[in-house]
């Protein structure tokens, strides 16, 4: 039966998180340290955030892209060899998995784009605009896809960039950060998750021999517009703007906020 009815709304869980921010923001270090294991990493081609991840963690996979020095790999073949690794891991192929993280989100579209303008993008060469659609149907498919598996945690990450409010403005206007991905794509990837949090790391405020200070943003404010939380609005009203970087934390903000909800009706 393709439609369910419920007579209470579902709690909106941590299980499936974008999350969103500028390079260095420990983004990967927070799923490091933080996200369920088995964790299993799929950096994507061009992504250097693999640096900070381990190998000596047995319940920790890390999957990195290696450029042939000497041939360069067809697009087409690198959205399909990426896609075939993505679905072995989350059929089990490469061992028991409780969360999947895609890291550097970002330049995994930029493969796709490649791939449909065959090559062209790549080269910094012009292509036809329509291409755009054709990259951000394939991109959706398999974003939605790595969401439907039965694999309790997905996590992705990607870069933030500027977005204008209105693009029909020539001399551009004021701007907003969502994520860092090409055209109507870096607003429509926030309808296809229910949490999108945006990474801060102040490192003004780092102390000597201490970690700098860093924190998640969970709904808009100030120049960021590229976080959210889909839920009652009697439960986002008792979210709060920032929580640490962390998993336990954000599932646990999630479930007082919709506690408070429930104990007000």
């Amino acid at each position: 039966m393709p439609y369910l009815a419920k007579s209470e709304s579902p709690i909106v869980s941590a299980r499936r998180v974008l999350l969103m921010g500028p390079p260095n923001v420990f983004k990967t270090t927070s799923i490091v340290e933080t996200w369920p294991r088995p964790l299993h990493m799929q950096f994507y081609p061009g992504e250097r955030g693999d640096a900070t991840a381990p190998r000596d963690q047995p319940d920790l996979h890390v999957y990195t892209w290696q450029d042939d020095p000497v041939n360069k790999t067809a697009s087409g073949d690198v959205v399909n060899q990426v896609e075939t690794l993505t679905w072995e891991i989350l059929g089990g192929k490469h061992g028991p998995i409780t969360s999947f993280a895609g890291d550097g989100l970002h330049k995994y579209y930029a493969a796709i784009l490649n791939w449909v303008t065959g090559g062209a993008s790549g080269k910094g060469e012009e292509f036809e605009p329509r291409l755009y659609a054709r990259a951000h149907e394939h991109f959706t498919y398999y974003l939605q896809r790595v969401m439907a598996s039965p694999v309790e945690n997905v996590v992705f990450t990607c870069w933030d960039g500027k977005e204008v409010d209105n693009p029909d403005l020539k001399s551009g206007g004021p701007s907003h950060i969502f994520p860092d991905l090409p055209g109507k794509m870096a607003k429509r990837i926030m309808g296809e998750f229910s949490v999108v949090i945006y990474s801060i790391a102040d490192f003004a405020a780092r102390q000597p021999n201490k970690p700098v200070p860093c924190r998640w943003q969970l709904l808009p404010e100030g120049k960021v517009w590229g976080a959210a939380v889909k839920a009652p609005t009697q439960v986002v009203m008792n979210l709060p703007i920032y929580i640490p970087q962390s998993y336990e934390a954000l599932k646990g903000a999630l479930e007082a906020a919709y506690a408070k909800a429930q104990a007000k009706s």
